[in-house]
């Protein structure tokens, strides 16, 4: 029988194998591929086109990119993994765009998928990933730039809290 991994190499080892990540410390598309050819500019406005529209609610408050500022866990971590909770701290994020939550690390690519909002009121909501970070997880806004997430999932159980990345 393998030996049991702590919590937090689970979840990197989820996250190579592609796997959202479930947590706590979860981009847009990467960078160019060197310079873009675009055509003529067009200046016509186009009035067929209904205006797409923004997010509100809980779901246009969580838009951008949020980072983890704080976590209790709701069991000890192990010394061994204070290094890699280190790490996910400095380079963890997480963005919402309109349907789509992308999750970033300093050392795995962009991860998206889409995700939902479930029994809003107010400002607290219920947060669906399909299965990626903070699926399931009841949350709340402490103001506009600042979440808390109380997750009792396997993955990552215990309570976070992101703030907006600057």
């Amino acid at each position: 029988m393998a030996p049991r991994l702590c919590v937090p190499c689970q979840i990197v080892g989820r996250l190579r194998l592609g796997v959202l990540f479930g947590l706590l410390f979860v981009g847009c598309a990467g960078g160019s591929s060197g310079p873009v050819a675009e055509g003529p500019a067009n200046t016509a406005v186009e009035t067929d086109k209904p205006a797409a529209s923004e997010p509100t609610g809980v779901k246009g408050k969580l838009q951008g990119t949020w980072e983890i500022v704080r976590y209790k866990s709701d069991s000890p971590i192990p010394n061994e993994a204070m290094p890699l909770m280190a790490d996910l701290f400095e380079s963890l994020r997480i963005r919402f765009e309109k349907d789509a939550q992308s999750v970033r690390t300093s050392k795995t690519p962009d991860e998206s998928a889409p995700y939902q909002i479930e029994a809003e009121s107010g400002d607290t909501f219920t947060l669906r990933t399909s299965g990626g970070m903070f699926d399931g997880a009841k949350c709340r806004f402490l103001g506009p730039d600042e979440w808390e997430v109380t997750d009792r999932g396997k993955t990552w159980p215990g309570v976070s809290v992101l703030r907006r990345a600057r």
